[in-house]
């Protein structure tokens, strides 16, 4: 059941001005927010957040961060995120979660650089082809 949805166009300094990217922002019932930026059929970013409930309604979890292959270190990511923490803090969220493989380096700086600090490490917590990965337990307060 859907609950809420917003949809647009955006013409971000990141794309040609002549283009237009469809932005889409979903919130279901019991399930996550989806943000998704596309071109035609194209996915060029999404994010999966899932928000928090009863005692915790004022943290938002992002579970999913991917921009498209083709499009990463071209400045597209760190515009996508910077739309989703504006927009989780005019909702009213006060901090931002995330998880992240401690091995990720270059997923670490880029949350660090939009004031993510580590809280904590999930020991093992995923298995990748045998191989147990520790997770890193991010945080931001907005």
């Amino acid at each position: 059941m859907k609950l809420g949805a917003k949809s647009g166009f955006l013409a971000p300094h990141f794309f040609n001005y002549a283009e237009k990217v469809e932005f889409q922002e979903i919130w279901l019932d019991i399930f996550p927010r989806l943000n998704l930026w596309k071109k035609d059929l194209e996915i060029l970013a999404l994010a999966v957040i899932t928000k928090g409930t009863y005692r915790i309604k004022h943290i938002a979890y992002i579970d999913k961060l991917a921009i498209n292959q083709s499009l990463r270190s071209k400045g597209l990511g760190t515009i996508f995120f910077s739309e989703i923490i504006d927009s989780l803090k005019k909702e009213g969220f006060i901090k931002i979660e995330l998880g992240v493989e401690v091995d990720n380096i270059r997923a670490i700086s880029f949350y660090k650089k939009f004031g993510f600090e580590v809280e904590g490490i999930r020991k093992k917590l995923l298995n990748r082809e045998g191989d147990f990965i520790d997770n890193y337990f991010m945080a931001k307060m907005l």
